[in-house]
């Protein structure tokens, strides 16, 4: 049967010379114009009519540039579309295509201009003859493994629509195949059976499947009683069972024991912490002792079931955290001897199936990667390279790697990482985060995030009180007010794509200075005079420093090519810059460089091992932190020497915090998600509360305004968060 190809021009099909020429050889891609499916892709994909109509019709006028205008005109005849629809048929269509926008082979974006057609292109009587082996061949093939990127890019691009038909609607706007990393070689695991275990209003956060793979235990809000609770269900369609009668207080991360009788969580109430075990079907509670308020603490179980291993500060007012054995006896914590630094931040430890090793996410985010080591102990090491953001992680069912979550492409994505030789493999599961393995099955459950996060300003003065700019329907991050005026920058979708985009209070208006694109955008940053502004761009590659004028939206690539820049912002000289850039191992260099400074010579290196850092805009004076130190340092630009200015615990993993005129503004989040911005004085030591924040900041960032009466911030307008579930298989 034929798809209707609603939407699409009439006209746009009469442009092909006869009615039996349904097929278009465009590049070394041949495409049925009829159902809209690349031929050759045994797995169908296809391209959406609105992506097709903007093909055809580049394809009329090939080799000419062919406008906005007249494309939304044409393809979109008889309606009244936005910019931003045009923009997402182009991101779909080089989908399909494996077509890169940095390095066009298909479609040229001529900024300010329109698209033009670069691939030669005709049409076919009859589709060309197709290699049966290479059609059925499966990812795993080495047919699939040898095969070129574009290839490969269609086939796993074809995996994710033939699972997704099978799944709810829901699970086909947040979940696809991705590609695999630079060099990848034949997969060593793969993901299938995906499917949507829970789809209810309001988020289901930190699922954990029970040992025998067909139980899982989440975080659900309550409605009636305004709380967080636990509760449990099976993974086939089932009713859920509430875990405890407790009439207020929070309940995160549930964490069932080897045997799957009990499950472990963390209860938030009165401002305490307490960890608390209960029979996995319901029944009389028991309180294993304190946890820390204000953060959630991570814990999992020993095979044995006799303790909980976890995280906690080596001493009372300690800025690290390292691992600790929680005896279920009521026995006092005893810490784990092992190798670390008196600074680490060691998290989420878990034990291997077997009991015989344990791993741990090291370093806050978004700068972790995760280690293992023996139980007792021994033999500490570096499993990951990464340096991204960490999103939970699990044991494989036979504990020979690890299946996690990391941000280092760009999205939160599904990854496993071999304990014999570090090598990652993609599972191409995206957006995904804080995956849970089953021990007796190949179960693997995750988060599925489908927040979404507004633009909002909030009054110092006026307490909570906020006050949407822009409204959207997309996701908004990263706000970054102009130093001059009340412009803001920020990253969105709202273009159905993730974008730079530029909000001016003043015309209210709101537009894009960016195209659509595949690298993700991460921490604008404005120049002092308003006239152009950084991005960081991430993708598998790494990172690369961007600067955009703003009048013209021309855009140049500051960093260079071998460099993997983490964030950047304007240096203390005229046309310099500073960006923190990492070595791919823990060292995180800071350094300013100038036009013309491609020579590694002519960089300056300002200080190692830096976590964030910002600038003071009344002063000018550069400020950093260091990974788990509570240290807040001040760097002489002119000696390139550096002092202590303060000292807080706040300061060690904080989401965000900026220097303004002496004082440090920095967050104080509780685990529920509310917190309070504060006001540190380094000379004083006075930490005084300037607002309060009663939504949920999804990237735990803020940014001061102009006037420093206000502060911008991406709020969570929705919180929808569902629990899927996947077959993962060694092969």
């Amino acid at each position: 049967m034929l798809l209707n190809v609603e939407g699409i021009a009439a006209d746009a099909f009469t442009r092909t010379p006869t009615q039996k020429q349904r097929f278009l050889a465009i590049g070394e891609q041949v495409i049925d114009v009829d159902t809209l499916r690349l031929v050759g892709a045994a797995d169908g994909v296809r391209l959406t009519p609105k992506a097709m109509g903007v093909l055809l019709h580049l394809v009329a006028n090939a080799g000419r540039t062919c406008s906005r205008d007249d494309l939304l005109n044409e393809v979109w005849k008889g309606t009244c579309p936005t910019p931003d629809v045009l923009t997402q048929a182009v991101k779909d269509l080089r989908r399909a295509l494996g077509d890169d926008p940095q390095q066009p082979r298909y479609v040229e974006t001529l900024p300010r201009l329109g698209y033009r057609l670069v691939a030669p292109a005709r049409y076919l009587d009859a589709a060309p003859a197709t290699d049966d082996a290479a059609a059925d061949a499966t990812p795993t093939s080495a047919a699939t493994a040898g095969a070129g990127p574009t290839v490969q890019r269609i086939r796993r691009a074809g995996l994710a629509l033939a699972a997704s038909a099978l799944l709810a609607l829901a699970l086909l706007a947040v979940t696809h195949l991705t590609r695999s990393g630079p060099g990848a070689a034949t997969p060593r695991w793969q993901a299938s059976g995906l499917r949507v275990v829970t789809a209810d209003p309001g988020p289901e956060n930190f699922p954990h499947v029970s040992p025998d793979g067909t139980r899982v235990a989440y975080t659900i809000g309550d409605a009636q009683m305004h709380n967080r609770r636990i509760v449990q269900r099976a993974l086939t369609p089932s009713r859920v069972v509430g875990l405890s009668e407790a009439a207020s207080g929070d309940e995160f991360y549930p964490a069932w024991s080897p045997d799957g009788a009990l499950i472990a969580f963390a209860r938030f109430a009165d401002k305490q912490c307490r960890l608390v075990v209960v029979p996995a079907l319901g029944g009389p509670e028991r309180d294993l002792g304190a946890c820390r308020s204000g953060v959630l603490d991570y814990f999992s179980w020993a095979p044995d079931a006799k303790h909980l291993i976890t995280t906690t500060p080596s001493a009372l007012a300690a800025a690290d955290t390292a691992i600790r054995l929680l005896p279920l006896d009521g026995a006092a914590p005893q810490p784990l001897d092992y190798a670390r630094a008196a600074s680490d931040i060691d998290l989420d430890a878990r034990y291997s199936p077997d009991g015989r090793h344990i791993a741990f996410r090291r370093g806050t985010n978004p700068y972790s990667d995760l280690y293992v080591m023996d139980a007792d102990g021994r033999h500490v090491r570096r499993l990951t390279q990464l340096a991204s953001r960490l999103r939970g992680y699990d044991w494989t069912r036979d504990g020979s790697a690890l299946v996690f979550s990391s941000g280092h492409s760009g999205v939160q994505a599904l990854y496993v990482v071999s304990l014999a030789d570090g090598r990652i493999d993609a599972l191409g599961v995206q957006p995904a985060e804080f995956p849970s393995a089953a021990r007796q099955a190949d179960t693997v459950v995750y988060e599925i995030p489908r927040q979404r996060t507004q633009l909002a300003r909030i009054a110092l003065d006026a307490g909570a009180l906020a006050r949407d700019l822009a409204p959207s329907t997309g996701s908004d991050a990263a706000p970054v007010p102009a130093p001059d005026d009340d412009r803001v920058l920020f990253v969105s979708d709202r273009g159905g794509a993730q974008q730079l985009w530029l909000h001016d209070p003043a015309s209210d208006e709101t537009f894009a200075l960016t195209e659509a694109g595949d690298p993700m955008l991460h921490y604008p940053a404005w120049r002092d005079d308003g006239a152009r502004a950084l991005v960081t761009t991430r993708g598998e590659a790494g990172g690369h420093l961007v600067e955009i004028d703003l009048a013209t939206r021309a855009r140049r690539v500051l960093s260079r090519p071998d460099e993997d820049v983490l964030r950047g912002i304007y240096g203390t000289r005229p046309d310099s810059w500073i960006a923190l850039i990492g070595d791919g191992g823990q060292d995180r260099a800071l350094v300013e460089f100038a036009a013309g400074d491609a020579a590694a010579a002519a960089r300056r290196v300002l200080a190692h091992d830096v976590e964030r850092f910002d600038r003071d805009p009344v002063g000018g004076a550069l400020y950093f932190t260091r990974s788990g130190r509570p240290e807040l340092f001040r760097l002489d630009p002119v000696s390139g020497g550096e002092h202590v200015v303060a000292a807080h615990p706040a300061l060690v993993g904080a989401g965000a915090w900026h220097v303004v005129d002496g004082r440090v503004f920095h967050l104080a989040l509780q685990a529920n998600g509310s917190g309070e911005v504060r006001a540190l004085d380094p000379a004083s030591g006075d930490d005084a509360l300037v607002a309060t924040l009663v939504d949920w900041l999804p990237d735990l960032d803020f940014a001061l305004t102009r006037d420093r009466r206000h502060i911008v911030v991406a709020r969570a307008a929705r919180l929808d968060t569902d629990v899927g579930a996947l077959t993962l298989r060694h092969l």
